[in-house]
């Protein structure tokens, strides 16, 4: 039971980022550091917050899909073979 508190714990506050995600930072660098020296603190603020809500809007979704897929499959292997 703890492996799947922290597997769960894990998913939604990973301690290391991935190689796709460090691609991805990588890959923005360079267009992040032109707002910055464009953008106010106060709109460079915003405009992360916004970007962070739009990352992290289908997380619980896909969270919610993969938790009902589990249980389903769960359920389907106690089912007793006829």
């Amino acid at each position: 039971m703890n492996n799947i508190i922290e597997t769960l714990f894990d998913t939604f506050e990973p301690e290391r980022q991935s190689p796709a995600e460090k691609e991805a930072v990588k890959a923005a660098e360079g267009i992040l550091r032109q707002a910055e020296a464009k953008l106010t603190e106060n709109e460079l603020e915003s405009l992360t917050n916004a970007l962070l809500c739009i990352g992290s809007a289908g997380c619980l979704e896909s969270f919610t899909r993969g938790l009902r897929l589990g249980v389903q499959l769960t359920l389907e292997g106690l089912r007793p073979l006829d």
